[in-house]
């Protein structure tokens, strides 16, 4: 419906570049985010691992 809307009104330049910065800004952060939870998970292994008893 939002496509219908703004076919209808027409789309402004600067909003269009706008919108494309905004969505690869959002694909960089959701890169780093994963990447973050990679390194959490990483040292929660090597927590685990430190802290489980030598036998």
């Amino acid at each position: 419906m939002s496509k219908a809307i703004y076919g209808h009104v027409g789309v402004d330049a600067r909003l269009l570049a706008e919108l494309t910065r905004l969505r690869t800004r959002v694909r960089e952060l959701e890169a780093e985010v994963a990447g973050l939870q990679a390194l959490l998970a990483q040292d929660a292994d090597l927590l685990a691992s430190a802290a489980a008893p030598t036998s």
